[in-house]
């Protein structure tokens, strides 16, 4: 039985609620879906996004809890403070799919008991030990995403889908948007894969290859180059730089099956 949970917005710029927007047509297919509502509807919501470093909307945000505080609420904000009071939730930015979905899908399991695919209620009565078991293995979904991907392109539309692709395997997932961010992060923070773009502004891929290989701590990572080319002399290049292997945008589903299984075998 689908279930749609409506979404109250306070603050966030408009980039950010087309980005929410975006993911939410995403997940459309989803048993459990995302809606935003609009201003005149805020006391429908099921949940509120409050934006934490807009002091207007936190103060917004204040005012309206005053006669609706049973509304659950997820803080989005750039850095998550080192001390969390308890039942608070705080949403990363930059929001991408799967940290908004994963943040939502976690708020509605805990709050409204609503599992994707299963609704507990008057309508759909579970056993009792069945019903603890579906609830723990859900809330335990997060902890087993041990696996984590460096994605690096500058197409947004690009870091959406390689997000929903990834995201059904549960790895954990990074942006990068230049050849300067990637390795400004692999710098500090090891992951498992890494999907690089060929064409970047400013450093190309190949050159942002070339380092990570040369670098001790990170030449072991298996790097998949992407492009939207597909010569001949751009795989050679690309095998040269150090690459793995060579995928073509859009990538498609069952070749990044292929690669997942042959170079993250744990995560099958």
């Amino acid at each position: 039985m689908d279930k749609v949970f409506k979404i109250g917005i306070f603050g966030l710029a408009a980039n950010e609620q087309s980005t929410l927007g975006s993911i939410f047509k995403l997940a459309a297919s989803n048993s459990r879906k995302y809606q935003i509502v609009n201003s005149t509807e805020m006391d429908q919501s099921d949940i509120a996004l409050v934006d934490h470093d807009d002091a207007n909307a936190i103060s917004e945000w204040h005012n309206f809890s005053v006669d609706h505080s049973q509304i659950p609420v997820v803080f989005v904000t750039k850095t998550t403070p080192e001390i969390v009071e308890t039942n608070q939730v705080y949403l990363r930015r930059p929001l991408t799919l799967k940290r908004v979905l994963e943040t939502l899908d976690t708020m509605i399991i805990d709050v409204y008991q609503y599992i994707p695919g299963v609704v507990i209620d008057d309508e759909e009565i579970l056993e009792e030990e069945a019903n603890a078991t579906l609830l723990g293995a859900a809330k335990n979904l997060k902890q087993n995403f041990g696996t984590k991907a460096l994605v690096v392109d500058d197409s947004l539309a690009v870091r959406k889908s390689m997000d929903l692709l990834l995201g059904q395997y549960g790895i954990e997932i990074e942006f990068a948007e230049t050849g300067e961010e990637a390795l400004e992060y692999i710098q500090d923070n090891l992951c498992d894969i890494i999907f690089l773009d060929l064409i970047l502004p400013g450093i190309d891929g190949y050159k942002v290859c070339k380092e990570i290989k040369a670098n001790k701590d990170s030449k072991h990572i298996p790097i998949i180059m992407l492009t939207g080319k597909g010569s001949y002399f751009d795989k050679i290049k690309g095998t040269m730089a150090g690459a793995n292997v060579y995928l073509t945008k859009p990538v498609e589903q069952e070749r990044l099956k292929e690669v997942i299984n042959e170079y993250l075998p744990n995560l099958n």
